[in-house]
Order: structure tokens, then sequence, then C-alpha cells
């Protein structure tokens, strides 16, 4: 038994209300169109570094593995005018490494995302259903970025607890930098979706459990292509801190807070500020699919 639903259209719960509003699907139950979505702007610090390769195989689904160095990196971004919620903008702060995932047909090389915190409830729900994405909430402040001293800081925290800063020194602007999405590599970017089923004590496990990307089938392209895109880079030095959690602090991310705290910092290999603006519709990842196991 379904709801009334249009064929070819995307819902999420509730559903009775019609098609699901959001960044892949307008209002009124169709693909946005490039016009309609504008200009985006985002600035995206990042670091990375060398940690423990034994405690970043803890944290892999199945059929991952990891790929040369073992280095994490950490971003936190600020995305502004943003179409699908009316101009409005919210803080994002992600992992990622890179791996190899081996599914019943193709291999993929590209980076594992475990973990992204957003600050709009609406982008993570969204994420979640529609795309695999593995979003938590966070409350952050803009970025603040001072570009006449080279200097840049962000925070992330939840009900007033802070649990992750980050700081960013001496930048300098490079010239010509190569257009990729922060992080990425360049490559496909790999998030593994799982939606409990619905049952007494939760003893059914999972309606639904796949890797999701959003590269076409022997693609090596990254989710979002920055092509036409006005970009712009610093470099700089750079630190950040994880800050472990109780349960009472962060009652429903104090295990993800505290296991990332525990990925030590070995060596700092790549500090970067990235600016950039482009076409609202190129960052609704609309191309996700699911990636069959093996």
């Amino acid at each position: 038994m379904t709801v009334n639903t249009i064929p070819g259209a995307r819902y999420r719960m509730p559903t009775v209300f019609g098609p699901a509003i959001g960044p892949r699907q307008h209002p009124d139950g169709r693909m946005w169109t490039p016009e309609e979505t504008g200009t985006m702007n985002s600035d995206w610090m990042r670091i990375a570094y060398r940690t423990d390769p034994a405690k970043l195989e803890r944290i892999l689904p199945p059929g991952f593995e990891l790929r040369g160095e073992p280095i994490l990196s950490v971003s936190c971004a600020w995305f502004r005018n943003l179409y699908w919620i009316a101009g409005r903008s919210y803080g994002i702060l992600s992992l990622d490494f890179p791996v190899t995932y081996r599914g019943k047909d193709e291999v993929i090389e590209g980076s594992f995302c475990p973990i992204i915190w957003e600050g709009r409830p609406d982008a993570i729900l969204t994420g979640r259903e529609e795309l695999g994405f593995p979003k938590m909430f966070a409350e952050f402040p803009e970025i603040e970025w001072d570009r006449e001293l080279g200097t840049a800081r962000c925070s992330a925290s939840w009900m007033d607890f802070t649990f992750f800063d980050i700081e960013l020194t001496g930048l300098v602007e490079e010239a010509n930098p190569k257009k990729i999405l922060p992080g990425s590599g360049g490559g496909p970017q790999l998030y593994y979706k799982y939606m409990p089923r619905t049952s007494p004590n939760g003893v059914e496990g999972a309606d639904i459990e796949y890797v999701t990307c959003g590269a076409p089938k022997g693609s090596t392209a990254a989710n979002i292509v920055m092509d036409d895109f006005e970009y712009r880079r610093w470099t700089g030095d750079g630190s950040l801190n994880w800050h472990k959690a109780t349960f009472e602090q962060l009652p429903l991310t104090f295990n993800i807070v505290n296991t990332v705290a525990d990925l030590d910092m070995l060596e700092i290999v790549e500090v970067e500020m990235v600016s950039f603006a482009g076409p609202g519709i190129a960052i609704a990842v609309n191309s996700m699919r699911a990636v069959e196991p093996a």
C-alpha cells in the first residue's frame, strides 16, 4: 500500500502533503532550473593530517579498505545564498580519508566520509534520506576570516558545548589553483547509508544498507565538479582540536566525537582555505546512486 504519489517525484515523510521540497526538487515537484538556483558562495577551511591507519580501519564499513597514506582531512565550511532555503546560510564540518571500495561489479577508488555535522536540520534530513549522507546536527558561527592578517577560525558546538575548533594562520594566496572540492582529491566521495527497519526492540536490523556515490559507474570524477566556479585558494599553517565529551555533554554524539578525537594527529600535511562561488544547482548532488555490494 502506498500514498497517492506523482510518478518520478521525490518524497520523504510526511508524504501525505505532497512531493518533498529541497535542494533536489522544486516546490512544484520538479527539478530546479539553473536560473532559479542563482549563485552560491562558500568559504572552506581544511586541515589534513597523518593518523594511525589501524584506528581508521576500525571505522570502515564492509567492503572498504584504506588506500595509500592514512591522511584524515577535516573540513569546516560556511555556505551562503542557498536557493533551496531561500538564500539562507549554514555551517558544515566533515571528515574524509582515501579508500578503495569493492562492490559487486565495480571497484571505486575515492574518499570515505564517516560523519558530517551541519547547522540546518533541513539540510540534515534531506541529505540523510535522499543521499545517504551520515549527517548530524551542530551549531556553527560564521567563519571569522581576516584576509589582511591571513587568519581564520571557526568552531562547532551542541547546546553550548564546543566539541571542535579550528584556526588557520599565515594564509597566502596561491596563483592558478586546481579547481577541486577540498578534501576530495578530485575523486568520488563515498558514504554508507543505513536506515533501520521499524521493529520491536530493533531486532530486525536494517531496512536498507549500502554505499552511495555521486560519480557515474566507471567515472573517477568528484561528486561536485567545480569547472564553472570562481575559485581561490590560500595555504598556510593551522591547528584544530577535538574536545572529548561525556554523555551529559553530547548525549547522542559523544561516542562519535571521542572516536574522532582518538585519531592521533601524527603530522599535519596540508592546510588550506578555499573560497568559491558558482551555480547553486551544482551543489545539489542529484547524481547520487546506490553501489551494489559484493
